[in-house]
Order: structure tokens, then C-alpha cells, then sequence
């Protein structure tokens, strides 16, 4: 009898990538789970004051008048949104499968927000001390647009999520990009970031020299320039490792997203004529200034992408 062995081909199975289960994840942990549900808590204020602004609502509004130009709608919808993003990333750094998201999902926006925030925090002790050795007070008849627990609120809100969002992220990070370390730093690298530093530094000048904000706001501003320029000039030691070099990392980072974002901020408001400021004609000057801060910022963060990459 004639018996064939194997005589048909082995069928091929396809070849797949591996994609790790929730269960290979390591755990949310107790730190990260309450800073990130604490940050998720707080943007809710904030984002409930400006619904009932943009439904037409009055709440904590002493003039029924004010917010009601079509700037006041574009700029409380685009704030909002930003609250709606704080809202998403405070979800995926709570969540055992944030992980998994994608970086192009998570570092863009927690750039802005790092940078947005990080400032809020610094210069919330200062406004307070400043309100507290000459504080300001508007004329007798003259009553202010808005009720007086409404900028306590929303920069208690600001601060609480600045807490739990950047604290939430940085052991997020740290779980999910703990692990590497910087590679080789090289001759383009360093001559970027040499450059990035110093149009930093320039446009924080210029920005303090020209503009029409506050003396501490300007003051602040040019400080947080100062430092994000030696974090981008320490990154462009070759001998930089450890925690110096982490250090230097998160400052860049954050910094430079505070620039822009700082920056972008207050050209829009000077820019458009809104009721937010109360300005009968634009401040170029100003609005040059807080161009060329923002144009700075994203140099910088160019010359941070620069150096993270592996040749």
C-alpha cells in the first residue's frame, strides 16, 4: 500500500505584531490614579462657567452686557476647548490603558498644557504678594464685569488641575519612557540649541522692553526665557547624564511650551479687540513682541526634538 507522509503544504500562519494586553501593563498605582482624578475634578468648574456662558447664561456676570460679541463666544469656545483637553489627558493618565495611547495624542497638548499651567503655578504666589504689599483698587463707580468669586474659582481651579495634571504626567512618563536615555548629542543638535537659547533670551528682552503688561508679569516671563535657555544649553553638554540631564529635559519642555503658549495667548487678546481687555486700539507693539516669543518657543522645542533623536 502506498501512503504519502505530509504530502500536503503546511498551511502558513500570518505574521502579527505583538500588542501587550492590558494586563502586561504595569498598574495605574494609588499617586498617579488620585493626581489624575483630582486634576479630571477640577477642570469641571471651569468647564460648567463657560457652558453657561456660551448658553447665554448670566452666572457670575455683574454686567448682563458683557461677553456678548461674537469674540467673547470664539474665545470662551476655544478656552473651553482647552479645559475639554485637560479633561481627556486627566482620563488617559487615570486609566492602565493610557498607556497604550499614542505619543502624537499625549506630548503636543501636555506641551501647552505643561507650559500654560507650570506658569500659573509660579505666578500665582507672586500675584498674591503683589496684591498684598499694593493692592489694586478700582475707581468707586466703576463696577467690575465679572463677580468677585469668579477669578478665585477659576484660578483655584487653574492651580489644582496644574497639580494633579503635571504630577499625574511626570509618573506617567516616567513609566512609559523611564527607561531611555538621551542619545549622543550632535554638532547640529548643539548648534541648535545654542541658537534656540539665545533667540529665547532675545525675544523674553524685547518682550519686557516693549510690551504693555505688568512689570511682574514681563518680569516673570523673562525669567522663565532665562531658565528654558540654560535647560536647552545644558542639554547640549555631551557629558550630561542622569538626573541633570532629566532635570534639563523637563524644564526644556515645559519652558518652551510656556513661551508658546504665554506668547500665543497674549497676542490673540491684544490682537482682536475684545471685552476681555477692554482696549479701544491695538498694541502692536505688544502683539510683535508676543509673536516673537511664540516663534522663539517652537525653535526651541524643534532644537529639543533635534537632540532626542537617535542618529
Amino acid at each position: 500500500m502506498n501512503t504519502r507522509t505530509s504530502s500536503a503544504p503546511a498551511t502558513r500562519q500570518p505574521t502579527t505584531t505583538h500588542r501587550p494586553d492590558s494586563g502586561s501593563l504595569p498598574p495605574v498605582g494609588p499617586a498617579r490614579r488620585a493626581l489624575a482624578g483630582f486634576a479630571a475634578l477640577t477642570t469641571l468648574p471651569y468647564l460648567a462657567l463657560k457652558v453657561s456662558w456660551l448658553a447665554g447664561m448670566r452666572t457670575g456676570l455683574n454686567d448682563p452686557e458683557f461677553g456678548h460679541s461674537s469674540t467673547m463666544f470664539w474665545l470662551n469656545s476655544l478656552t473651553m476647548g482647552l479645559d475639554v483637553v485637560a479633561l481627556v489627558l486627566a482620563v488617559i493618565f487615570l486609566t492602565r490603558r493610557g498607556l497604550r495611547a499614542p505619543a502624537w495624542l499625549v506630548l503636543p497638548p501636555m506641551w501647552i498644557g505643561a507650559g500654560l499651567l507650570g506658569q500659573i503655578l509660579l505666578a500665582l504666589p507672586l500675584a498674591v504678594f503683589v496684591n498684598t504689599v499694593a493692592p489694586s483698587h478700582p475707581p468707586t463707580d466703576e463696577i467690575p464685569p465679572l463677580a468677585d468669586w469668579v477669578y478665585p474659582l477659576v484660578y483655584a481651579g487653574f492651580a489644582g488641575l496644574g497639580i494633579g495634571l503635571l504630577g499625574a504626567f511626570a509618573i506617567y512618563a516616567r513609566q512609559r519612557w523611564g527607561g531611555r536615555s538621551l542619545p549622543p548629542v550632535t554638532a547640529r543638535a548643539r548648534r541648535m540649541l545654542r541658537g534656540a537659547a539665545v533667540l529665547i533670551v532675545g525675544a523674553g528682552v524685547v518682550h519686557t522692553v516693549v510690551s504693555g503688561v505688568p512689570l511682574d508679569a514681563r518680569l516673570l516671563d523673562l525669567a522663565v526665557a532665562v531658565v528654558t535657555a540654560a535647560a536647552l544649553l545644558a542639554l547640549g553638554r555631551p557629558s550630561l547624564r542622569g538626573r541633570r540631564a532629566t532635570t534639563a529635559l523637563v524644564v526644556a519642555f515645559v519652558g518652551t511650551g510656556a513661551v508658546v503658549a504665554w506668547g500665543t495667548y497674549l497676542g490673540v487678546i491684544t490682537a482682536i479687540p475684545n471685552e476681555l481687555v477692554g482696549q479701544t486700539e491695538t498694541d502692536w507693539a505688544t502683539v510683535g513682541g508676543a509673536a516673537l516669543r511664540m516663534a522663539a518657543g517652537f525653535v526651541g522645542v524643534g532644537a529639543l526634538a533635534v537632540r532626542l533623536t537617535r542618529r
